[in-house]
């Protein structure tokens, strides 16, 4: 699985894309070989600025994760608003987002567990992953974490931990 590379930054909590230098693209054709112009020369192009490849599910992770996923009807908003914010066209994020002013209780926890699960359960339909841990805690008053492990159908592991998912009050 190839993908961009996602940056974090945690204390503001807002994630940006990476980009590489400028750098010459070959163009080919459906076999992979080089196309040639009238004149015999290869025929390439200068591509910037790029997305690089790499950390393809932490990429996945932090998309799924702090992308905010619709609220359903029967969803209780943390404010007044009335928005249930999310992608209409689609299924992607999580419903985490409901969960930023709720108080520091057990059930909380569990609510953020299983947010976490389901916003990645299309890793494992998609075959991406064999599996997936999810652990929850307070990581100190008011401060809520997880720790997220990727299992991948290869037997390696991907663990990423956000100690700091946001302030509760």
């Amino acid at each position: 699985m190839t993908d961009i590379v996602t940056s974090w930054d945690a204390p503001s909590g807002s994630g940006d894309w990476l980009f590489t230098p400028e750098f010459p693209m070959l163009w080919t054709d459906e076999n992979g070989d080089p196309i040639i112009d009238e004149g015999g020369g290869l025929i390439d192009a200068i591509i910037a600025p790029t997305l690089p490849s790499s950390h393809d599910l932490a990429t996945a992770v932090l998309i799924s994760l702090f992308s905010d996923a619709l609220a359903g009807e029967d969803d209780q908003l943390p404010d007044q608003s009335g928005d249930r914010r999310g992608w209409w066209a689609g299924s992607i994020g999580s419903k985490l987002w409901l969960r930023q002013r709720s108080k520091q209780t057990p059930t909380v926890l569990q609510l953020v567990k299983d947010d976490i699960k389901s916003a990645l359960a299309w890793m494992i339909e998609d075959g991406v992953a064999a599996s997936i841990d999810v652990e929850t805690e307070f990581t100190r008053s008011g401060m809520l974490g997880s720790r997220v492990v990727i299992h991948r159908r290869d037997g390696t592991n991907v663990a990423l931990r956000f100690a700091n998912l946001w302030d509760l009050i």
